[in-house]
C-alpha cells in the first residue's frame, strides 16, 4: 500500500492550532456581527474549534491504539500481526520499525523451534548406536574387549562434538560458521560414519549391509571431521531406513572434475525426479504416503545440505537403476593417487 504523504505531527499539531485560533476569531467577528451577546458567541468561537482538534487527535492516535493491540498481541505470542503503514510522517515510520521487529522475533521463534527439532533428531542416531553396542556387551553379543569399549568411548566423543556442532545452529540463520578445516581421509570418514550407521540400524532391527569402494584408497578432502562425519551420518542413516532388510547400501568414492565424490545408494524404492529438490527441505520426506513409515523426522538431509555447502560443496539425487543415490561433491585435498579399496558387504 502507497502511503500518504503528510505533514508530521509536530506540524499537524502546529496546524491545527492555526486553524482553531483562525476560525476561532472568524467565529467571534460572525457572532458579533450577527448581534449574538458575547455570552452566546464565546462558546461557538470556542466549541467549532475544540472539535476540529478532537477529529485530528483521533486521526493522530488511532494508529497508536493499532500498535497498542498488536503489541499485546505479540506478548500473547502471535508474531504475525503487522501494522498498517497508510502515511510518511512518524506514525508511518513507527509502523514500519514495529512491523519490522514483529518479522526478527517471528524469525527468532522458528530458528528456536528449529533447534529443538534438529536436537532430537540430530542425537538419536548417534545414542541408538552407543545404546546398541553396549547393550551387546551387556547381553554378552560382544565382548567386553578393549577395542569395543574404545569404540564406545569413540561414540560418547562424536556425541560431545555433535552437542557443540548443534550449539551452532544459531550461528546457521545468522549466516556464520566456524569450521575447523583440515585434511581429512575419506576411508577413514567413511569408516566411522558406516559404524554409527550399521550400529543405528541393529538398533531399530534393521538388517543391512554395507559395500565400500575408494578409488584411489589414499583420497583425501578439505573439511572439518566433525561436520562431514555428519553429513555421511545423516546420508547412510536415511540410505538404511530406505534399503530392504538383507540388502545392501553401497558406498562408491573417487574423484570428479577435480573434487571428491562421494556415491551413497541404498535399495528402496527410489525417489522421483520431481521429489528431488524437496528431499532436502527440512521436514520433507520422498517417500509415499501409503509407504510404510521410515522413522525418520525429515531433517537429516536439510542439515547435510547446509554442512556441504559451507564446505564449498554440493549434495544432489542422481540417477540409478535401483533404489536412490545421493552424490556429495567436496574440495579434494592434495595429490590423490594409489590403489583402490573395495570393501566387501558387512552384515550388519
Amino acid at each position: 500500500m502507497a502511503m500518504r504523504p503528510r505533514l508530521g505531527i509536530t506540524g499537524r499539531i502546529v496546524a491545527v492550532v492555526a486553524v482553531a485560533a483562525t476560525l476561532a476569531a472568524l467565529l467571534m467577528w460572525w457572532a458579533t456581527a450577527q448581534g449574538l451577546s458575547p455570552l452566546y458567541a464565546l462558546p461557538v468561537s470556542i466549541g467549532a474549534p475544540l472539535l476540529l482538534a478532537l477529529f485530528v487527535s483521533n486521526d493522530i492516535a488511532e494508529p497508536l491504539k493499532e500498535a497498542t493491540r498488536a503489541a499485546k498481541a505479540m506478548a500473547r505470542g502471535d508474531y504475525s500481526v503487522r501494522v498498517a503503514a497508510s502515511t510518511s510522517d512518524e506514525v508511518g515510520q513507527l509502523a514500519e520499525a514495529f512491523n519490522s521487529m514483529a518479522q526478527d522475533l517471528a524469525e527468532v521463534d522458528q530458528l528456536h523451534r528449529d533447534i529443538v527439532a534438529n536436537v532430537s533428531h540430530e542425537l538419536r542416531t548417534p545414542v541408538a548406536a552407543l545404546r546398541a553396542r553396549l547393550e551387546n556387551m551387556a547381553d554378552g553379543v560382544e565382548e567386553p574387549s578393549r577395542e569395543n569399549l574404545d569404540a564406545a568411548v569413540r561414540q560418547s566423543e562424536h556425541l560431545t562434538e555433535l552437542l557443540q556442532y548443534l550449539l551452532d545452529l544459531s550461528r546457521l540463520d545468522a549466516g556464520v560458521a566456524g569450521l575447523d578445516v583440515r585434511e581429512v581421509g575419506v576411508a577413514d570418514l567413511l569408516d566411522s560414519a558406516i559404524d554409527v550407521a550399521r550400529l543405528a540400524a541393529l538398533q531399530n532391527g534393521r538388517g543391512v549391509n554395507f559395500s565400500t569402494h575408494i578409488d584411489p584408497v589414499d583420497l583425501r578432502i578439505h573439511g572439518d571431521p566433525a561436520r562431514l562425519m555428519q553429513v555421511l551420518v545423516n546420508v547412510l542413516d536415511n540410505a538404511t531406513r530406505h534399503t530392504p532388510d538383507g540388502s545392501t547400501v553401497h558406498v562408491d568414492a573417487g574423484r570428479q572434475r577435480g573434487q571428491a565424490r562421494i556415491d551413497i545408494s541404498d535399495a528402496g524404492p527410489g525417489i522421483a525426479i520431481e521429489d528431488r529438490e524437496r528431499v532436502f527441505g527440512r521436514f520433507q520426506r520422498a517417500t509415499p504416503a501409503s509407504a510404510p513409515a521410515t522413522g525418520g523426522t525429515g531433517i537429516g538431509l536439510a542439515i547435510a545440505r547446509w554442512a556441504v555447502a559451507i564446505h564449498g560443496g554440493t549434495i544432489g539425487v542422481v540417477d540409478s537403476d535401483v533404489g536412490a543415490t545421493f552424490r556429495i561433491l567436496l574440495p579434494i585435498a592434495g595429490p590423490a593417487a594409489g590403489r583402490s579399496r573395495r570393501g566387501a558387504p558387512v552384515r550388519s
